[in-house]
């Protein structure tokens, strides 16, 4: 039977076997994913190239020539509108997968897919790569529109058309809503997209601020920055009847809530003590309590619901840089070092890889954070992207 992967240094690999042991693979220890072998392809040569592409870019895997020292080998034949996927191990028995194509989808997203149930079925941890990212481009007289793309860059596609400055979105459960904030005529919003009926609708245009807003995880409620009485608080605003409940009320400026995995907490920044931090409170209203001991600034809070941990963007040195916190453990770490400023982290499905920006001189582009091995790609090229936010398939 398939069992849990843990995401710590070492990843457990466990593939149904009939009783056979799991394999550990020093993930984060000895530097290296495990290796994979592309033994053999049938069909369309774009899907082949497709196929291979997301193998090597997913985060999973060191892709390799030689099968012999591969941990896993892996044949796939595209053919009657589905991709059949083998996959041959070393230690333990492999498996064999179908992926339909889903109608009206681009013909390579079929690859996207079953690269995700791959890694489903080895790691037990939902796959990255189906996932769209939402993101903020900036354009001409300061002007931003919404876009999303694929975690590769690719399919990139313009959703909002505003003409105004359209940002901070984030995506609701199952990739089927997204929210966002419109800056336009000295007014601001939050818009509610129906991604599957494609339609938008105002869900918050209260006097002052709106801003900053996050669904649950079951849709029905979000979270969100209001300035109703000159203060900005966090309200909870059912999305279905509008009704309001104020989270918070003191004279510290509150923003940037994200919920909890199971929905009962809300992580946000606030300067209570002086410099934005991070704080959590009950969903349904209470004492909120800081997450972190550091004085440092910090912002931009994602939580997990893979892992439990929450990350951030924290100031040190003069410059933002991308970190988490262990919420059972407190343990925290800095995942990013490099020059620039990190900024505006979300977790991928996975809960190991991290979507954020890198500003660096007058550019913001795209990165993808591996938070085990502690590397990073870019992922789009700037000159202005910005306050990505990862799916949730």
């Amino acid at each position: 039977m398939l069992r849990h992967a843990i995401l710590v240094c070492s990843v457990l690999l466990a593939l149904a076997s009939q009783g056979a042991d799991p394999i550990i693979i020093d993930v984060g220890v000895k530097g290296a994913n495990p290796k994979l072998a592309v033994t053999g392809f049938s069909g369309p040569e774009a899907i082949g190239s497709s196929l291979k592409s997301v193998l090597e870019k997913c985060g999973w895997f060191t892709l390799t020539t030689d099968a012999a020292s591969a941990d896993f080998q892996l044949s796939a034949e595209y053919t009657s509108g589905a991709l059949q996927v083998r996959v041959l191990a070393k230690k333990v028995k492999g498996f064999t997968l179908t992926q339909p194509a889903m109608a009206n989808e681009p013909q390579d997203q079929v690859v996207y897919r079953a690269v995700d149930s791959v890694i489903k079925q080895i790691f037990q941890v939902p796959g990255p790569c189906a996932a769209p990212i939402a993101f903020a481009m900036g354009g001409t007289n300061n002007l931003k529109e919404v876009f999303t793309c694929r975690f590769d860059g690719t399919n990139m596609q313009r959703l909002t058309h505003n003409n105004s400055i359209s940002t901070e979105p984030s995506w609701g459960p199952r990739d089927a809503t997204l929210v966002y904030t419109t800056y336009a005529a000295n007014t601001t919003s939050v818009i509610l997209v129906d991604m599957v009926a494609d339609r938008q609708r105002r869900l918050s245009r209260f006097p002052g601020l709106n801003a900053s807003a996050d669904l649950s995880p079951d849709g029905r409620f979000a979270v969100l920055s209001l300035s109703r009485d000159q203060r900005i608080d966090l309200y909870l605003l059912d999305v279905a009847s509008s009704q309001l409940q104020r989270l918070t009320q003191n004279a510290a400026v509150e923003s940037s809530p994200c919920w909890s995995p199971n929905g009962s907490e809300i992580c946000y920044v606030s300067d209570a003590r002086g410099k934005p931090q991070l704080f959590r409170i009950p969903a349904r209203g209470g004492s909120p309590s800081p997450v972190m001991s550091s004085r440092e600034e910090t912002v931009s809070p994602d939580w997990s619901p893979v892992t439990n941990r929450i990350c951030f963007s924290r100031r040190t040195g003069g410059q933002y840089s991308v970190g988490m916190v262990d919420m059972k453990t407190g343990q925290t770490e800095i995942l990013t070092r490099a020059a620039g400023d990190w900024e505006s982290p979300s977790w991928a499905p996975d809960g190991r890889q991290i979507i954020c920006s890198r500003r660096v001189g007058t550019n913001r582009s795209l990165y993808i954070v591996d938070s085990l091995l502690k590397t990073a790609r870019p992922v789009t090229t700037g000159p202005d992207h910005s306050l990505p936010n990862w799916g949730n398939p």
